[in-house]
């Protein structure tokens, strides 16, 4: 392992001695042991569980990360897990000011008080990965900057590359690793966690949200300053508003509209862009006094393919209607399969799930209750869905709960069955204009394909016709053959050899020969156990 140095906290360790201390973290906690029991002198869930938030608040940054994305993962991880995971909060101590500042001259190429007429030094917020303070630019519009924290980066590397190295050491040892692909998961979190550090990414994602509700009235994105946001500094617009939990006392048509607001921003996009945001909790969503809503941190965002978001659809209706079957082929088509799966158990664990939605239309359905049923379904039955598509549906959770305190009267999917209807429309236009194509591919296939046959039979009648098949890897595998069979040609050989020395020296006793015979005996019987040794190493790797 490399010697490089890196910063925790406020001193620096070599990447070495960082491995010894996550080891030594995790094994004070009970875990990295060589099977599955992970407390052998705890047997309580509920001990564990606060074991495994205890070591990831006493590792830092990445394990915290971790955690709290684990503790969303109802179709890994059992309740008590999760509620434990949940209690772990990314306040920290902020940094001094003129480290931040440092940062920024860096980033910007100017120190703070050139670019600001204004730079508070008392942060907004301090997390983990930045902190965020309020300024004022030159020209009098007032900011935000957001700064990543010096070093943040190389942690985080560092701690990926070592929790990558611990599973792939105990995955042999671990059944449970393999089962849920513990590898997938953290290539998985890794890529999600650089994305949350590039602030970048992050201007780009509000830029696109801002771009999709530009014309609609009642939303507002804050406006990026590109001028002063790079990888490490996110400048935008500040905007202000009270919570969106906060709203209780406005009139009910007025929380019904922001109501719609919150769910149209969160499902919309989702739905017809494939893009969502993942992070609806109520100290991001601000609304002003005319019941404007706006949106702030726009780090946790989320991408969904065609497939998915068809499936996601297809898992609504099926709820709805209590259909079994329909929601045990999406279940399937969505999820990842570690191991042989019972349709026919699965669908009986489906349909008893369905039990307790049946006869209630969409209108009336909880989505979020009905969401965190299917994902314990889903990890009873060692199922794993994609990271993105458990964010979405923690996303709609969210949205749902925050709408029953904005307006407990309110169904969150009375808001959300329109928006699924007209889903529905575009899909059937969409299957209708790919059946179009197909027809046309047929017919034209159809009026090809006896002259594609007569050339085809030409050229076998005029013994032209060649077949070429490749497998991949024949090469390798036929060089390994090849090796062997020389192995086992030059042990013949040799074995062929010993037999008609001894055959000879029964008639044939040349002078002298008991003087050098014993010599020769066991120089055969040393290289005979040598090569046995070998083959038998060889056979065993």
């Amino acid at each position: 392992m490399k010697s490089e140095r890196v910063a925790v906290g406020d001193h620096e360790i070599t990447k070495r001695q960082r491995y010894r201390e996550i080891v030594a973290v995790l094994a004070r906690h009970g875990f990295g042991v060589v099977d599955d029991r992970m407390l052998k002198h705890e047997t309580k869930e509920q001990a564990r569980a606060e074991h495994l938030r205890l070591a990831c608040e006493e590792l830092g940054t990445l394990f915290i990360k971790l955690g709290q994305v684990l503790s969303t993962r109802s179709d890994i991880l059992p309740r008590a897990y999760r509620t434990e995971l949940a209690k772990m909060q990314d306040d920290v101590p902020p940094l001094p000011t003129e480290l931040i500042a440092e940062v920024i001259e860096e980033d910007l190429r100017a120190a703070p008080a050139a670019i600001f007429s204004r730079f508070d030094d008392t942060p907004l917020g301090s997390a983990s990965i930045g902190q965020v303070h309020a300024a004022r630019l030159t020209d009098g519009r007032e900011v935000v900057v957001k700064v990543r924290k010096p070093g943040v980066d190389e942690i985080v590397r560092v701690d990926l590359e070592i929790l990558t190295s611990l599973v792939d050491e105990w995955s042999p040892h671990i059944p449970t690793l393999v089962e849920y692909d513990a590898k997938g998961l953290l290539t998985e979190f890794g890529d999600t966690l650089r994305a949350e550090l590039d602030y970048g990414r992050e201007a780009t994602n509000e830029e696109f949200f801002r771009a999709i509700f530009k014309s609609d009235h009642g939303f507002n994105i804050p406006d990026v300053i590109e001028q002063y946001t790079r990888s490490r500094v996110l400048t935008e617009e500040r905007v202000q508003g009270r919570r969106a939990s906060e709203v209780a006392d406005l009139p009910a048509p007025r929380r019904a509209a922001i109501s719609r607001r919150i769910i149209r921003f969160v499902v919309v996009p989702a739905l017809v862009h494939g893009v969502f945001y993942g992070d609806p909790h109520p100290g991001n969503l601000l609304v002003k006094d005319d019941g404007s809503l706006s949106v702030i941190d726009f780090g946790k965002v989320g991408r969904l393919t065609p497939d998915q978001r068809r499936h996601v659809i297809d898992i609504f209706l099926a709820i709805a209607r209590s259909d079994g079957r329909h929601l045990t082929d999406s279940l399937l088509q969505v999820t990842t399969q570690a191991h042989p799966v019972d349709r026919a158990i699965l669908q009986s664990e489906v349909e008893q799930m369905l039990e307790l939605y049946a006869g209630l239309s969409l209108g009336k359905l909880q989505i979020g209750d009905a969401l965190g049923e299917l994902l314990e379904l889903v990890r009873r039955n060692r199922l794993r869905l994609p990271g993105n598509l458990v964010l979405f549906f923690k996303a709609l959770a969210m949205c749902e709960g925050l709408l029953q305190a904005i307006d407990p009267q309110a169904s969150f999917s009375d808001y959300l069955r329109p928006m699924i209807e007209k889903m529905i429309l575009q899909e059937a236009k969409q299957e209708l204009s790919r059946v179009s194509d197909a027809t046309l591919d047929a017919i034209e296939l159809g009026l090809e394909l006896p002259g594609r046959l007569d050339r085809v039979l030409a050229q076998l009648e005029r013994g032209n016709l060649q077949v070429w098949a490749r497998t991949p890897d024949a090469d390798a595998l036929m060089q390994r053959l090849e090796r062997l069979a020389a192995r086992i040609n030059a042990t013949i050989l040799a074995a062929a050899c010993v037999v008609g020395l001894a055959t000879v020296m029964l008639v044939y006793r040349p002078h002298g020969w008991q003087a050098w015979i014993g010599v020769v005996f066991w120089i055969v019987v040393a290289g005979a156990t040598a090569a046995i040794a070998r083959a038998l190493w060889r056979l065993r790797k």
